[in-house]
């Protein structure tokens, strides 16, 4: 089901968690916006999101992190239905951070689908709508005149033709449309959205190559783990610590207690979430 997870009511210290973070050697900062999601990116950087080669192939950008639930796919379907292409033809690559050029760059909550299900269609639509102008100004034609189909457009009064890859230099001159002003297909015309479609990264998941962050490795890089009680509402009775820090490779262990608090930033603010009581372990590997 999508819907948006609600934080915590947001209370008290947050020394427990402070302690973990440098302890860890570092801390990971997650910043993100819902309010701007809806506008997805400026008009005039749909470049950002949709490259187009003279062989008439398409790199669509994932702007979101993929961790699994398959958005390296979802994203560029929505882009690639609007923009009226096959997804034979169609390249997925996944965005690098960055909070100006792209919004909402987050994954939690099942929210990636409903936030950017319009947003990213209008990227697409809008893309498109350069490249019939672009092909319509060459043929000296009203752009009304034409449509599309697999990447190419087509003037049928005049029998004409252009792939989007032919026209895609003179479309980058073009002004580009404001995203709210774009018609978007009827759903009845949908070839992409909706269909049974392979995650682009299924080869590779099959041969185990490294995806995700947690297959990131840096110099110095520490691991923790975090033992909680099974059972909801547990404390921590007691905890052979000094028998676990002198393991090979243990850098720290310690008890968290009940009501100890994480910090992170929001949107200019600080919220905290409550821990459960359970013992933190940090080490080499």
């Amino acid at each position: 089901m999508d819907r948006p997870l609600n934080p915590p009511e947001l209370v008290s210290s947050r020394r427990t968690f402070l302690k973990t973070a440098a302890i860890a050697g570092g801390g990971l900062l997650v910043t993100f916006s819902l309010s701007g999601c809806s506008r997805a990116a400026p008009a005039s950087r749909l470049d950002a999101f949709v490259r187009i080669t003279p062989d008439n192939t398409f790199t669509i950008v994932a702007k979101n992190p993929e961790i699994g639930q398959g958005v390296k796919t979802m994203l560029p379907m929505l882009i690639a239905e609007e923009l009226d292409v096959d997804w034979s033809q169609v390249r997925t690559e996944q965005a690098d951070f960055d909070p100006v050029l792209y919004e909402g760059q987050f994954a939690g909550g099942s929210m990636a689908t409903p936030l950017n299900f319009e947003p990213m269609r209008r990227i697409g639509a809008a893309m498109r709508q350069v490249l019939v102008a672009a092909a319509a100004k060459s043929w000296g034609v009203s752009a009304s005149d034409c449509t599309t189909a697999s990447g190419v457009v087509h003037h049928v009064a005049s029998h004409r033709s252009a792939t989007y890859g032919s026209v895609a230099t003179a479309a980058a001159s073009l002004r580009v449309p404001a995203l709210a002003s774009v018609k978007l297909k009827d759903p009845k015309q949908f070839r992409i959205i909706g269909k049974t479609t392979r995650n682009v990264d299924a080869p590779r998941l099959v041969q185990g190559a490294p995806l995700f962050g947690i297959d990131v490795a840096v110099p110095g890089m520490l691991y923790a783990v975090f033992q909680k009680c099974p059972v909801f509402g547990g404390r921590v009775e007691k905890a052979n610590l000094d028998t676990v820090r002198k393991m090979p490779g243990v850098r720290h262990a310690f008890v968290v207690e009940a009501g100890s608090r994480q910090t992170f930033a929001a949107e200019g603010s600080s919220q905290s979430t409550e821990l459960m009581p359970g013992v933190a372990i940090v080490a080499e590997s």
